[in-house]
């Protein structure tokens, strides 16, 4: 930010590209931000300004000028004041766009940047770096700022930016390695790690299956904390699949509350328990929904006859509130099930966390190298694949530090 600015209260600019998307972003700095953090943003924890600090994400409510909230955003923390350097990550409404910009300027903020909303970009010539979307001149932070609408959730947006500063320091030991056999297995092991980005850009698709009445639409309300799926003690009520977007520990989830899986002379239950059966071919994991009643006995064991060669992350013994163990059913479950069961009840919201963790051992989502460097661009993966291939100690730190460096333009 320029001093003629920063002497005007500040300036902001939307970095995204006009029009709707999914992700707006708005860059916020100098003095008068502060008004506008007072005035139109309410967050969850930590609550006041005082508490923030550089390199902080939090999550946070837009308000309008009623106090009124219009959008559930990602605020990431850059300085604080005086200076202050925030990041909007709204939703990518043009309305909502339009609405922050005019609220920004109402708190005495500049606007920079084309009218239309988009960056303005350099003319490229020789040897100089390209002008990114986002005003860094370092490599690695701009890829983060890049890549940073695509995190679904709050942990993968921390863990993208944490990248940065893990990255960094990996490079630099590397540089002062003097064992070209421990840098390039460093290397590799650096690069391979870029399929955790997929842990928090693309959602694990999980089905919920299971006989009728198990409580499937229960649990998907549950597991969603809010009414999405119809709910009725009448077997076959749901006749088709319902998505619901949620997380688990952080990572992205999309439940696929489906029908229930029993035969059925009716033509739309029929239909509904064809396309589960589509659905179990198609899904990243299965969540197996039973009834643990003893009244549900002969639906249940139907079931198992036909579905017991499913491979399901996690099979949930439901209505656990009706009963008073379950421990009984579970060794009744075939042998591969037995030790994936979890114990829930869908109406009371007990043994719902037991179920996210559950589903994430079964799918391979865990904590276990997410505080290890990684990394999270095409870019970064060519450099140290490239680093790995070097033949001496000397070329291997000549790619590592193009890692830091713009690409630049031929």
């Amino acid at each position: 930010m320029s001093p003629e600015a920063e002497s005007r209260g500040g300036e902001f600019e939307v970095l995204t590209s006009p029009g709707p998307a999914a992700i707006a972003v708005i860059r916020a700095q100098g003095p008068h931000t502060g008004a506008f953090v007072a005035r139109h943003l309410r967050t969850r924890r930590p609550p006041a300004p005082e508490c923030w600090y550089p390199g902080r994400i939090l999550r946070a409510e837009l308000l309008d000028r009623e106090g009124a909230a219009v959008d559930d955003i990602l605020l990431s923390v850059h300085a604080l004041f005086p200076t202050w350097d925030l990041r909007l990550h709204l939703h990518g409404n043009p309305w909502l766009v339009r609405r922050c910009t005019e609220w920004l300027q109402a708190c005495g903020l500049t606007r920079v940047g084309r009218e239309d909303g988009s960056t303005p970009t350099r003319v490229h010539v020789a040897d100089e770096a390209p002008t990114t979307l986002w005003p860094t001149e370092d490599a690695l932070e701009a890829e983060a700022c890049t890549l940073l609408p695509k995190m679904l959730t709050l942990r993968g947006a921390t863990w993208l930016l944490q990248q940065v500063n893990r990255l960094r320091e990996s490079i630099d030991a590397l540089l002062a390695t003097a064992s070209a056999n421990i840098s390039r297995e460093t290397c590799l092991q650096i690069a391979a790690r870029v399929e955790l980005v997929d842990w928090f850009t693309r959602p694990l698709r999980v089905v919920l299956a299971g006989p009728s009445n198990a409580g499937k639409s229960t649990l998907a309300n549950a597991l969603a904390d809010r009414p999405v799926s119809i709910v009725s003690p009448t077997p076959g009520t749901t006749r088709d699949w319902i998505e619901v977007p949620g997380e688990a520990e952080g990572f992205p989830v999309v439940w696929l509350d489906t029908a229930g899986l029993r035969e059925s002379r009716d033509a739309l239950e029929a239909a509904g328990a064809a396309r589960t059966r589509q659905l179990l071919c198609e899904a990243d994991e299965i969540v197996i929904v039973l009834d643990a009643t003893p009244a549900a006995d002969a639906p249940r064991a139907e079931f198992l006859a036909t579905f017991s060669d499913l491979r399901p992350a996690c099979v949930v013994l439901n209505k656990s509130d009706l009963i008073e163990s379950a421990a009984g059913l579970a060794v009744s479950l075939p042998r591969e099930w037995q030790a994936r069961t979890v114990t829930v009840s869908a109406t009371e919201q007990m043994g719902l966390d037991a179920l996210r963790r559950a589903l994430l051992r079964g799918a391979g989502r865990s904590d276990a190298g997410l505080d290890s460097p990684a990394a999270f661009t095409p870019r970064q993966v060519r450099i140290l694949n490239e680093a790995a291939d070097a033949t001496n100690c000397n070329a291997m730190r000549t790619e590592l530090l193009r890692l830091l460096e713009p690409e630049r333009t031929r």
